[in-house]
């Protein structure tokens, strides 16, 4: 069954890309055979307070995503663990002092957004179809952002360079929103391409 949610977009919360969401056994959903491979988006969302998977966390304060981000053997499900060391930008030494809220090395996956693609009678793609001709996942991840302005900085820095994909949300305006933009157009200004290594 599949279930929408239409109401007003009051919330940044609400502004947030959220197609639908799909039930059934979460185990036999979109499970790769051995040896298929396929790419995931991710989008991090930041939130003062991060409830347990299933439940709602409180007060977002924004997002990074990046569509088509990683290969994978599989889509996880809900609830099952990403790695953190696949959200790294750049080589280990440049991650140091960056951290996400999670469990141990990973995060739990809240929710699985999936992108199917239409196809004719052939197989194809229709020629009316403007997005990728091949079907995609976005996996979303909850976490909290340090209060330390130090650590905020340098954790938004590894993501807000125009090489790196990474796209920022944040309500317009407010502090992460201007320090994400300072930081983007500051990487763009200095030609860095993306983190070395």
């Amino acid at each position: 069954m599949v279930k929408t949610a239409a109401k007003p977009a009051s919330s940044l919360e609400d502004q947030v890309h959220r197609p639908i969401s799909l039930s059934g056994p979460a185990r036999t959903r979109c499970r790769a055979r051995i040896g298929d491979m396929v790419i995931l988006g991710v989008r991090i969302e930041f939130y003062d307070k991060v409830g347990d998977v299933g439940e709602r966390s409180q007060n977002m304060l924004g997002a990074i995503f990046r569509d088509h981000a990683f290969r994978a053997a599989g889509v996880p499900a809900a609830g099952e663990l990403f790695s953190l060391t696949s959200l790294r930008v750049g080589s280990r030494e440049h991650h140091v002092g960056v951290e996400f809220t999670g469990h141990g090395p990973f995060l739990p996956v809240r929710l699985v957004e999936h992108y199917p693609t239409p196809i004719d009678d052939e197989g194809n793609a229709p020629s009316w179809w403007d997005r990728s001709a091949e079907p995609s996942a976005n996996v979303v991840l909850h976490t909290t952002m340090s209060d330390d302005p130090i650590l905020r900085r340098k954790m938004m820095e590894r993501f807000a360079t125009p090489a790196s994909g990474w796209v920022g949300m944040f309500s317009s305006g407010s502090d992460l929103d201007q320090l994400w933009w300072e930081l983007y157009h500051s990487a763009a200004a200095t030609g860095l391409e993306g983190l070395p290594g």
